[in-house]
């Protein structure tokens, strides 16, 4: 540009002219401009810098209540799932890919896939007439899936603190039609294990209270400790034993 003063040819970015001094009132506004900027940018940035670390634990607290709420709505889905799944039916060459999926997941003990699979491919649902030759098992899955639900519910309960673990009527009832309806295939007795395992170390029942819990009949009463309020007395174990 030139000096409007000389005449002589000199930088826009310069605030004064080299040769005779006089400003540039251009250049010293863009310069007064910038000083702002860069006072304000440090002003702005010492105050992340000190909130920085609050910053980071708000963000990472949010984003631990968002796995804890993704959890619960995957669990509470997931018995939804069991309780409206849709079906989709199937026929000639899939169904007895199916047939072969679900003998596979049987002998692998992935015993819940193989219900899926079968109750939402079948139209009939826990009748599986499209898999007559898997329907004793996959009877005693569904009867064994109701048991866990009722545990992981349980589970929960505990996990909030509201109150320890108690073994429920409805409960003991699942637990009772499990165990009448379980037959004696590897599957039944994989499963029978894991219920008595939910039984003794989860409701602190001894073995011998086990043993009467599989011979109740429809309207049989479960004594423990001489009383017939299994959910008081599982409560009361539960609570001893923690302490």
């Amino acid at each position: 540009m030139k000096c409007t003063s000389c005449g002589s040819d000199f930088a826009s970015d310069q605030i004064k002219c080299p040769y005779c001094g006089t400003v540039n009132e251009h250049a010293l506004h863009l310069a007064k401009e910038l000083q702002t900027y860069d006072t304000a940018y440090e002003k702005k940035r010492d105050e992340l810098l000190e909130t920085g670390t609050n910053q980071v634990l708000k963000h990472l607290t949010i984003g631990l209540g968002i796995t804890f709420l993704v959890i619960v709505l995957v669990f509470f889905g997931y018995i939804i799932f069991l309780r409206y799944r849709p079906y989709y039916e199937v026929t000639g060459r899939r169904l007895e890919k199916n047939k072969a999926a679900i003998a596979r997941y049987l002998e692998e003990e992935q015993y819940i896939r193989a219900y899926l699979l079968a109750s939402t491919t079948d139209p009939t649902g826990e009748l599986f007439t499209y898999y007559p030759e898997y329907k004793e098992d996959l009877l005693v899955i569904y009867n064994y899936s109701i048991i866990q639900i009722g545990v992981l519910q349980s589970m929960d309960s505990m996990d909030e603190g509201d109150s320890y673990a108690s073994l429920q009527d409805t409960q003991l009832t699942s637990i009772s039609i499990f165990y009448q309806s379980a037959g004696d295939s590897e599957v039944a007795r994989n499963l029978k294990q894991e219920v008595d395992g939910y039984l003794k170390n989860y409701y602190r029942l001894t073995d011998d209270e086990i043993e009467n819990v599989k011979k109740l009949q429809w309207g049989d009463q479960l004594i423990l400790d001489g009383s017939a309020d299994v959910e008081a007395v599982t409560k009361e174990r539960m609570e001893a034993y923690f302490e």
